[in-house]
């Protein structure tokens, strides 16, 4: 009498993270219940296929792949699909349905070893309900981790991978980013690109040789691009449609940012062809037409000598003489000039707070680096008592991990502390003649200088309607001449209300006055 030939069967094995891949146990488990089942049922094993590391929420599984095709293979002859539980096959009931149809087009079952799946209505129930209690399962954790995250952005924390110019670090056991090594390459691209005197190509060009880097190879146009566009260098986290304030330490300014963003916006990347900035005009393309024509320059020749001149390109009748229009320019620079009295509030305020804040953190700083020197001792002293036998290695490695943690969180706090002493009066010595009178300042500067200066003064630059100025915004350091915070981490409201801003931060008003002082006293510009 002829044997009976056994069914043939492929044994399919998943683990979700490359974690328990590494660890190999839960593999182990699957395979062994799988391989019982199939000899408990009459199967003969033909291949197995193993998935570690994979997500079951999608199809896009290398192993599954092979599955299917090794399963449409008519010579290979597959009757069933063993699988540990329904959930290793797939944990969305949309995918899992099409699974299931594709296998039985190829007359091939689906066989669960720990759960009852037969081929009747039934069975078929049963099955329906474990690939919804799956899916179910899936979306609950997935609906976790979303709503984790969202609290985590909303407490100003970065998550995801650390921008450019960032590292990821975890302090008290949550993660955020601090500024690393490259943090003032992405400093000096904004820097840069906020004088508007090349294009950004050469910019690019220039960074890659100072060794800005992604992966090894410079940043492609679209990735140059995109960097300069994220709002977290200069402090805001934009994610879920929220905008949260990160409590990590911003790498520019929101006046630099906004100068960026308007220098990116009024050119077209493919067909803007650069001139660069004219040294006998420098209001060319900071003053604008309110039909948005750009202010340019030219001379005209007279009987004997030839006259500058400022117009609206397009615009007719509106030629105006280069002196009397940057005298005009002037005065109303000088207009926001902060009186003596709003001058010394200012510098009052930030000088007594900014150096109280970094006399507590270099304290601070004192402390952490006390503690860590005494965690590190005690390290040392648990392995002399291993080594003389006094505690086991299982004590030993217990004792040190706990200490490995502590030594973690103390170092990140000692990481985010400021790197020196800064000084706010040192700032003040620079900037307090440009803040009071800003449009003498500005005569008596380059005209590298100049250019920074008026685009400080007024980020979105000015209008000239009906023969006077406006302007959208300002620089906060000069709306300052009434109501200031009464703590660091308040807001200072504005004096003017036609201006469209957002309240500001001490610290802010202190970025601001760095980023000035760095300006007036940046040698290049002189």
């Amino acid at each position: 009498m002829e044997t009976e030939t056994k069914k043939r069967a492929v044994i399919y094995c998943r683990v979700s993270t490359k974690e328990q891949a590494k660890e190999g146990g839960s593999l182990l488990t699957q395979k062994r219940a799988c391989t019982e089942y199939a000899e408990d049922n009459g199967y003969e094993i033909i291949e197995t296929f193993i998935e570690e590391g994979e997500s079951a929420k999608t199809q896009n599984r290398t192993q599954l792949k092979r599955l299917m095709s090794f399963c449409a293979d008519r010579k290979n002859n597959v009757h069933a699909v063993i699988a540990y539980k329904i959930d290793r096959i797939s944990r969305n009931m949309d995918d899992y349905s099409y699974l299931r149809l594709y296998f039985k087009k190829h007359k091939v079952e689906i066989k669960s070893t720990s759960e009852a799946i037969e081929d009747n209505p039934a069975g078929r129930f049963m099955e329906n309900m474990l690939a919804n209690v799956a899916q179910f399962d899936n979306d609950v954790r997935t609906e976790r981790s979303v709503n984790g995250m969202r609290d985590a952005v909303r407490e100003g924390r970065h998550i995801g991978k650390a921008p450019y110019g960032y590292s990821r670090i975890k302090i008290d056991k949550k993660a955020n980013i601090i500024p690393n090594e490259d943090a003032p390459l992405v400093r000096k691209l904004f820097a840069e690109v906020a004088k508007n005197d090349r294009s950004i190509a050469e910019i690019r060009l220039e960074m890659h040789k100072a060794g800005m880097l992604h992966k090894g190879k410079p940043f492609g146009k679209s990735q140059f691009y995109r960097l300069l566009q994220n709002e977290v260098y200069c402090g805001w986290i934009v994610k879920f449609g929220e905008r949260n304030k990160g409590s990590y330490e911003p790498l520019v300014s929101e006046l630099l940012f906004e100068r960026v963003q308007s220098v990116l916006k009024r050119r077209s990347h493919k067909s803007f062809i650069y001139q660069r900035e004219n040294p006998d005009f420098p209001l060319r393309r900071f003053v604008f037409h309110p039909n948005g024509a750009k202010l340019t320059g030219y001379w005209a020749q007279g009987k004997k000598n030839k006259y500058p001149y400022y117009r609206f390109k397009g615009v007719a009748k509106t030629d105006f003489l280069k002196d009397r229009f940057e005298k005009r320019y002037m005065a109303y620079m000088s207009k926001y000039g902060l009186t003596n009295g709003a001058m010394q509030k200012l510098k009052g305020m930030l000088v007594e707070r900014f150096d109280r804040r970094i006399t507590e953190h270099m304290q601070l700083g004192t402390q952490l680096k006390a503690r860590i020197a005494d965690l590190e001792t005690k390290q040392g002293m648990l392995i002399d008592k291993n080594l003389k036998g006094v505690i086991n290695d299982a004590i030993l490695q217990t004792q040190l991990a706990v200490i490995d943690d502590q030594l973690n969180d103390l170092k990140g706090q000692l990481l985010r502390l400021p790197s020196k002493h800064e000084k706010m009066e040192r700032y003040f010595a620079v900037v307090e003649e440009f803040l009071k009178d800003p449009g003498k300042i500005w005569a008596k500067s380059s005209n590298q200088k100049r250019l920074r200066l008026q685009w400080f003064e007024f980020p979105h630059g000015i209008v000239l309607e009906n023969e006077k100025f406006r302007t959208q915004k300002v620089a906060s350091v000069f709306n300052v001449k009434s109501g200031f915070a009464t703590d660091l981490s308040r807001s200072v409201r504005r004096t003017r209300r036609s201006y469209n801003q957002p309240e500001i931060t001490i610290q802010q008003y202190a970025q601001e006055i760095k980023e000035l002082a760095g300006i007036l006293s940046d040698p290049e510009n002189t």
